[in-house]
C-alpha cells in the first residue's frame, strides 16, 4: 500500500463524514475529527467499514446481519470485521495478512490501506464507455474501440490522466495512483488542464512536497 501520511488520514476521515454523515447507525462516531487519530477507533467495530463497502458497491453486505450496538463485545466486533474483510475481498480489494484484531487494535497502515482500496473501487466504478462516451478520445494510434473496452476502470483513468498531461504539454506520465502522483505535480497539471486554466500551476514552483500538496488542495 502507499505510505500512510497525515494527508491520507485527513482525506479518508472527511470522505467518511461526507458519505455517511446522515447515516443514523454511525452518528455516535460522526463527524470524525480529521486532525487526530479517532478514525482508527471509529472503524474498530466494522460498521463504518461495512457501510463504506456498500457505498462503493451497493448491496454487497446485507446490513441486517451486522451487529450495530454501540457497546459491542469483542466477539461481536470480530463477527462484523470477518464479514467486512471477506466482503472487501469479494469486491476486488487485494487484502492479505489483515485480521479482525488488526482493525480492532487500530493499526494505521493496514486500516488505511484497506480503506483506500474500498474507496478507490467506488470512485472508479462508473468509469466506463457507456457512462462516459467521450472516453473514445483516449484511443491511441492503431487502436480500435474493442481495445479500449478491454481496459479496466483503473487503466482507463490512468490513460485519461496521461491524456490530459499530454494535452497540457507535460512530459510527465503515470502508471499508478500511488508513487507516481505523491509529489502532487500531476495533480497540479491536471487541475489546470481540466479547469481550462482556472486553477493555476503555481504549486509547481514549490519545492517542499507537503507545502505543494497543501497548495493543490487550496487551489482545487
Amino acid at each position: 500500500f502507499p505510505g500512510i501520511t497525515e494527508e491520507e488520514r485527513f482525506s479518508f476521515a472527511n470522505h467518511i463524514n461526507h458519505v455517511l454523515g446522515s447515516d443514523e447507525d454511525v452518528q455516535h462516531f460522526l463527524p470524525l475529527n480529521p486532525e487526530n487519530e479517532e478514525l482508527f477507533a471509529a472503524l474498530g467495530d466494522g460498521v463504518i467499514l461495512a457501510k463504506l463497502i456498500n457505498d462503493s458497491v451497493p448491496s454487497t453486505i446485507d446490513e441486517r446481519v451486522l451487529v450495530k450496538n454501540q457497546n459491542m463485545n469483542m466477539f461481536q466486533k470480530q463477527q462484523n470485521l470477518k464479514l467486512v474483510i471477506n466482503s472487501s475481498k469479494g469486491i476486488g480489494c487485494k487484502i492479505t495478512n489483515i485480521r479482525p484484531e488488526d482493525i480492532i487494535e487500530g493499526k494505521p497502515h493496514l486500516i488505511l490501506g484497506m480503506v483506500w482500496q474500498i474507496v478507490k473501487i467506488g470512485l472508479i466504478a462508473d468509469i466506463n464507455l457507456q457512462s462516459h462516451p467521450e472516453l473514445v478520445r483516449l484511443l491511441q494510434p492503431g487502436e480500435e474501440m474493442a481495445d479500449l473496452l478491454k481496459l479496466t476502470p483503473e487503466e482507463l483513468l490512468i490513460r485519461w490522466v496521461n491524456y490530459h498531461l499530454h494535452q497540457g504539454g507535460s512530459e510527465r506520465r503515470i502508471a499508478n495512483f500511488s508513487g507516481d502522483i505523491k509529489d502532487s505535480v500531476v495533480y497540479t497539471i491536471l487541475l489546470h488542464q481540466i479547469s481550462h486554466g482556472l486553477c493555476d500551476k503555481d504549486a509547481l514552483d514549490i519545492v517542499d512536497t507537503t507545502a505543494r500538496a497543501e497548495a493543490v488542495l487550496v487551489n482545487s
